[in-house]
């Protein structure tokens, strides 16, 4: 009889990793204003992404923000620590540093940023998301 495909259900990170990673990205925001000479406020950084994106970075309102996926970071949580946060902070620096609306989203100033962080310019990772609801 040949094996059901049966998919673990995964679970969204808890509040102990969700505290590493909000301390992981302000590192990050930090790291970058001194690498890029400005300055970076604190950003809101919370963990309501659904969908198949690890993170985005958006400004609504007038007010800035990072977005986390609880359950793709519960997947890979190491990986989104060394990609992910790196990504979005670098959106968030060309925000700043350019405007949104001057730049492409994955543009030279934002692989720029990314190249100065020291991180891999890819503009997405490939992820099995079976599990993820």
């Amino acid at each position: 009889m040949p094996a059901k495909n049966v998919t673990v259900q995964v679970t969204p990170i808890n509040a102990a990793q969700q505290q590493r990673v909000k301390s992981a990205t302000s590192d990050c925001v930090r790291r970058a204003g001194d690498l890029l000479g400005c300055v970076l406020d604190p950003v809101a950084v919370n963990f309501t992404l659904s969908g198949r994106a690890a993170g985005m970075y958006r400004v609504r309102r007038g007010q800035r923000e990072i977005r986390y996926n609880p359950y793709i970071f519960g997947k890979y949580f190491a990986d989104n620590l060394a990609t992910t946060i790196p990504h979005e902070v670098a959106h968030y620096a060309v925000d700043v540093l350019y405007g949104l609306r001057n730049v492409r989203p994955h543009g030279v100033e934002w692989r720029s940023v990314m190249q100065i962080l020291g991180a891999d310019p890819a503009v997405t990772c490939r992820y099995d998301l079976s599990g993820i609801p």
